[in-house]
């Protein structure tokens, strides 16, 4: 971690950690560390944000203060993150930044920098601008070298070359009902236009942009989708899929009603690509089921395991030219495409496999290799990552580890994974076996490990 940025930007609570002045100092100083790398270019930044009740300030404030160093900014307003990252290489900038916090409360907002190519900046570029901001060291330009402001619609842009990836024709032909939440984020302003041109009917609920939101939590976990999954049910829909507040992440309901967890929907877009290109290198967490590492075997494909964090996954994606990326938490990155996750990707992709399958929803993941994964999660006091040490030092006298991030623990039919959270005061405990019993064995052998280590 550094001394603002944390595994990808920064956020907290709007005006106590997150201010306008902040926002200025941060414009400031990434527009100072883009003038050093590049003395005599003339720069452009492309600047978004979600529909948080504190963007428009933070982003005003942030624009200001690139200007105010001599560069020029691209402001594409309220876009999913994605997109604002896909605006990177589509108007070939400098770099970008998108303003949100994700999947966080509405009192929360943050920023993430962006590389020319739309990836996260590295973390050695964010050291130097901490430097640059710590220090006040801005390279303010005179009164008639300010930089320019131009207003540029990202929106159609994104979705157009979304439909230009999958086969429109065959969706259509299925014409795929689907009930979309879009939970009063980013996502309101492309899903469900986006599934209404690739052909499906469409029934949008929580879809007008607004930053308090009113419906649900953005996180879109089992227990904040709770009245979705009973809405998708009731309407005889053929799927649903929700959205977080930045839509740079896609769940999906079957037409029962039930939550689908991550991993299986990242699996079935494994699958389909891995067919499609007769083979590719997967990039994945430790903490993502091993249905990846089945599905690699059984279709010509390579996987490789890295720590958590999407900015993580996107990295090795493209220093290993990988296929396709993703994590458990419905996190699906197409390297080709941007640089990061991407919520309307993954749907437009899902979409398409279904509609290909003629099968059911719940039928096509049915087919995919068998593992039940439990989790919970832990408050702790004191340092997370030196108990998670400690449980690591008692489980390598008696088992097969891996420590990549956390202790993962290897068994013939599963495994568990004991790891720090990097944002919060708990620790996460993650179980995946062939059979439900198994499972609960070794996420209860996780459970007695952490214990065992605080009382050490």
């Amino acid at each position: 971690m550094g001394r603002l940025f944390g595994t990808f930007g920064v956020r907290g609570i709007v005006n106590e950690n997150i201010t306008s002045e902040f926002a200025l100092k941060i414009g400031m100083a990434f527009g100072t560390l883009l003038k050093k790398e590049q003395p005599n270019k003339e720069l452009w930044v492309v600047v978004g944000r979600d529909t948080r009740v504190s963007g428009e300030m933070l982003e005003n404030a942030l624009i200001s203060g690139l200007l105010s160093v001599g560069v020029n900014v691209i402001k594409v307003g309220i876009a999913p993150t994605p997109a604002i990252q896909f605006a990177c290489r589509y108007f070939k900038t400098d770099g970008g930044v998108s303003i949100t916090a994700s999947h966080n409360p509405p009192e929360y907002n943050g920023i993430k920098l962006l590389e020319a190519n739309g990836l996260g900046l590295k973390k050695e570029r964010e050291a130097v601008v901490e430097d640059i901001y710590f220090n006040e060291d801005f390279e303010r330009v005179k009164w008639n070298e300010i930089g320019r402001l131009e207003e540029r619609d990202i929106i159609r842009p994104y979705i157009d070359t979304i439909k230009s990836r999958v086969d429109v024709d065959v969706i259509k032909r299925r014409k795929p009902f689907v009930v979309v939440d879009a939970s009063n984020g980013a996502g309101s302003l492309t899903l469900p236009y986006l599934l209404e041109e690739l052909g499906c009917k469409v029934v949008s609920i929580n879809a007008h942009p607004d930053g308090h939101f009113p419906a649900r939590n953005p996180e879109p976990n089992e227990e904040n989708l709770r009245g979705f999954m009973k809405i998708v049910k009731a309407l005889g829909a053929d799927l649903g899929v929700a959205q977080d507040g930045d839509a740079d992440r896609s769940v999906f309901i079957d037409e029962k009603g039930n939550f689908i967890q991550g991993d299986k929907t990242f699996a079935l877009v494994v699958k389909a690509m891995l067919e499609e290109n007769k083979g590719g290198l997967i990039v994945t967490t430790i903490a993502t089921s091993h249905i990846i590492d089945e599905i690699a075997k059984q279709y010509n494909g390579k996987v490789l395991k890295t720590k958590v964090g999407d900015l993580i996954v996107s990295r090795a994606l493209l220093e290993h030219n990988g296929l396709v990326g993703g994590e458990e938490n419905g996190g699906v990155i197409f390297p080709d495409f941007v640089l990061g996750r991407d919520g309307a990707m993954t749907t437009a992709k899902i979409i398409e496999i279904f509609a290909k399958s003629g099968k059911k929803f719940s039928e096509l993941l049915e087919e995919l290799p068998k593992f039940y994964q439990l989790k919970t999660k832990r408050h702790v006091k004191g340092d997370r990552k030196a108990i998670v040490a400690k449980v690591a030092e008692l489980a390598a006298e008696r088992y097969e580890i891996d420590t990549t991030d956390g202790t993962k623990i290897l068994f013939e039919d599963g495994w568990v994974l004991v790891r720090a959270s990097g944002t919060e005061p708990i620790i996460r405990i993650f179980a995946e076996a062939r059979s439900e019993e198994k499972s609960k064995e070794y996420l209860n052998l996780g459970l007695s490990l952490l214990d065992e280590a605080l009382k050490s």
